[in-house]
């Protein structure tokens, strides 16, 4: 069963080139949980008989959709392009117990699902165009979620997946968990006794589906325990609370501000990340790998994706075109209010072009 819970329509309709509604899936082996959405349907899609690629968004760490995502979303859909924006499970305005808890292997599982859900008409038809074509998907991912659309770009021969973008994406965990031991031992070393108590709750299943020992997400005392982390939740915080539309420039476009920010996670994910891994010589769809022209010992130093690129050029054949792309700015930086956001939006653009051509969006003359 799919539901739908509310439509949301531009404050200044007639300036917004799309229509946002929101929506759950289920979810999970028993299709017990539920999985929360916004679509973004450019109207001239939506008023149509056209068809346009669908990229599939989902946002970083313990992240709700609504942390920076609107913006990105929204100049995706003014392009042309349907967009689906959700929650991961245990986050934001899904549903799963514990709360807070980030689980790579529950999150590739969630874009999976929405995978399913995009290509299959009997499902979609009602809340996107029923000829979305299957060949047509894009995934996006940025940061912990980056590494999940790369891992799914190594099965791009099994997955309808067409392209994706890999945005300062979290690779390696064991690389990146050794960084940070190595640049701050004492940080990670206040929070080890709750990421060891939190992994042990993770072994008894009736104790995991409903506690949790949860830490700081960003900044003191937290997993991404740094100045630049706390920066960041603070700018994508205000950006949350304060600014209901994404396209500023088209006015307020009166989209709600989605679920609320937490910054806290689920501790175990000290010892999740380190299972997190993915090859670039396995890469089988066209990529877009980007990295922080300021981040070479930050949240994600630049060498994790820079070598995940390098790998992904070492297999470069006449099916896979890999892109690669240095923004300015720190990890933060590619999202709204970020010295690197309009030239990485443009950047991604330029990418999903050389991937569809100029006619990706065929549609009818709106009248």
């Amino acid at each position: 069963m799919i539901c739908q819970k509310s439509q949301h329509v531009a404050s200044h309709p007639s300036m917004a080139p799309f229509i946002r509604n929101t929506f759950s899936i289920p979810a999970g082996v028993e299709g017990n949980e539920r999985i929360v959405m916004w679509s973004y349907i450019p109207k001239a899609i939506a008023y149509s008989d056209g068809a346009s690629p669908v990229i599939i968004m989902a946002n970083g760490l313990a992240l709700p959709r609504s942390a920076g995502l609107p913006h990105i979303a929204a100049r995706f859909a003014a392009a042309g392009y349907t967009v689906l924006v959700f929650d991961f499970r245990h986050l934001g305005d899904s549903t799963g117990q514990p709360r807070q808890l980030v689980s790579p292997v529950t999150q590739l599982e969630d874009y999976i699902t929405v995978i399913r859900f995009v290509t299959d008409p009997d499902t979609h038809a009602q809340f996107l165009s029923p000829k979305i074509p299957s060949s047509k998907v894009v995934l996006w991912g940025w940061s912990n979620s980056g590494g999940h659309v790369a891992k799914l770009a190594t099965q791009a021969d099994k997955l309808p997946i067409s392209a994706v973008i890999a945005l300062d994406p979290l690779c390696d965990g064991r690389t990146n968990f050794l960084h940070h031991m190595w640049h701050n031992p004492l940080g990670l070393a206040r929070i080890g006794h709750w990421v060891l108590g939190d992994f042990l709750l993770s072994i008894f299943p009736v104790i995991n589906k409903q506690t949790s020992f949860r830490v700081p997400a960003f900044g003191r005392g937290g997993i991404l325990n740094s100045t630049e982390a706390e920066d960041g939740f603070r700018m994508l915080s205000s950006d949350s609370r304060e600014n209901e539309g994404a396209l500023p420039e088209l006015g307020n476009c009166g989209f709600g501000k989605g679920p609320r920010m937490v910054n806290e996670i689920a501790a175990r994910y000290g010892f999740e990340v380190l299972s997190q891994r993915c090859n670039g010589a396995e890469v089988k769809c066209p990529i877009l790998v980007s990295w922080a022209k300021n981040d070479a010992d930050g949240l994600i130093p630049s060498k994790v994706p820079r070598r995940f690129a390098e790998d992904c050029l070492k297999a470069e054949n006449s099916q896979v075109s890999i892109d690669v792309y240095e923004h300015n700015g720190d990890h933060f930086g590619l999202h709204f209010g970020g010295s690197g956001f309009e030239a990485g939006i443009e950047k991604q653009l330029q990418f999903l072009h050389s991937v569809f051509g100029s006619s990706h969006s065929e549609t009818k003359e709106l009248k």
